[in-house]
């Protein structure tokens, strides 16, 4: 039991696996603790939400489980005016169906501080600003400050584009209606004042150094996530793990050239094809390659030996902490940043997603899994991810906020 007295913390984040996994080790450590945990969520992740110990406090969402409306061909690997546009637009449309009946439940039953999924947990944000309710921002990617951040490295952005305007006129709309302390732009961006969570640890943030110690890098904060079910090893040869995710996942072409890439080699293979690809249109599978639509990911990767993966950022967390080197085949820019610092460290390689052949993927998969030198650096990485402390540390920071009341 903790030593601060139990407190309500109260956690945000939109209903993708994303930007949920990484926030529900966190809620479950304070649950053990003895805090009250409340979870903004909508039904598709409430019972996840509730084996933590949480209250799930469900809300209608303009974006659960939408899949990816475009294709692999048509995402650029450099974020764009269009991109942003079109993410802002749908984070104003979100944001004002979850404003009110959040804001009524803040009202209801006043937490002790918020804790938000940044830069996109826009609602949660502005209730607690509003509010006057003490608010801790988390990462899920990668942090940003004046030395480095994704939008100045890897977007094509005009910000005078007419779409991204016509959004910066609905947001400052929206401020002067609530009347918070801040405008259009840190709210869009996100906050890079300290205190805040990142689930990564600073080894593998991009410019790590150049953060302060405000910025906690508390690393991956793995929780039990028992509502995946359940799956366990058969053979005994090398294990190799293939998912693209759980959005840009429609690609029976992708899923049918890592069959036949695998199918001349000693290794078992499981492949989560998610719910969009029948597995009965792939042809030629052999005995030794699992294909599911869905898996329990960290049980499959505490056995995995490679991963072949679309680099998101909380899949490459869960696989670091196993210890698993990775081919990386982004899917979209933001994974492409991901897939070009763990190449850059050495932790696996990326392949481009429009040159993904049999050839090209067998001899990716090989390399890594045949060389020792990328082994050895995913246990440094995962020794970095050790230290760095998880879920307890998140706790930590979280207990220091609310000692200070």
């Amino acid at each position: 039991m903790s030593e601060v007295p139990p407190a309500h913390v109260a956690f945000f984040a939109l209903p993708g696996h994303g930007h949920m996994n990484p926030a529900l080790g966190v809620a479950e450590e304070l649950t053990r603790r003895g805090h009250r945990v409340s979870f903004a969520t909508t039904d598709r992740f409430a019972a996840a939400v509730a084996e933590t110990g949480a209250v799930p406090l469900r809300y209608e969402s303009t974006m659960d489980g939408l899949p990816a409306d475009d294709s692999a061909s048509d995402r650029p690997d450099r974020f764009g005016s269009d991109d942003l546009a079109k993410v802002l637009r749908d984070l104003l449309r979100e944001t004002l169906a979850v404003l009110a009946p959040l804001d009524r439940a803040f009202a209801r039953d006043r937490p002790d501080l918020v804790v938000y999924d940044d830069p996109s947990g826009w609602a949660a944000r502005l209730i607690a600003a509003r509010r006057g309710i003490p608010a801790l921002p988390y990462r899920t990617t990668f942090a940003a400050n004046a030395d480095w951040s994704l939008a100045g490295e890897r977007t094509d952005v005009d910000p005078l584009h007419p779409e991204i305007m016509r959004v910066f006129h609905g947001i400052a709309k929206l401020l002067e209606r609530v009347k918070v302390p801040f405008g259009p732009k840190e709210l869009m961006t996100g906050s890079e004042a300290g205190p805040a969570l990142v689930f990564l640890p600073r080894e593998f943030q991009f410019r790590g150094e150049t953060f302060g110690d405000d910025v906690h890098f508390v690393g991956p904060c793995l929780g039990r996530r028992a509502s995946d079910g359940e799956w366990s090893r058969s053979g005994e040869q090398p294990l190799a793990f293939v998912s693209l995710g759980t959005i840009h996942n429609d690609d029976l072409g992708f899923f049918q050239t890592c069959v036949d890439a695998f199918a001349g080699l000693a290794w078992d293979v499981v492949m989560a094809v998610g719910d969009r690809v029948d597995p009965a249109k792939l042809s030629g599978v052999p005995g030794h390659v699992e294909v599911r639509a869905h898996v329990p990911q960290l049980q499959v990767l505490r056995e995995a030996d490679l991963f072949v993966t679309h680099a998101g950022m909380g899949s490459v967390m869960e696989s670091l902490s196993f210890g698993v080197p990775m081919v990386a085949i982004p899917q979209m820019s933001e994974q492409r940043a991901n897939a070009d610092r763990l190449a850059e460290l050495g932790l696996g390689v990326m392949l481009h997603r429009t040159e993904v052949t049999v050839e090209s993927l067998r001899e990716a998969v090989v390399t890594v899994l045949g060389e020792p030198s990328y082994a050895e650096r995913v246990q440094a990485m995962r020794e970095h991810i050790r230290q760095a402390g998880g879920a307890p540390a998140a706790a930590d920071v979280i207990e220091s906020l609310l000692d200070s009341r």
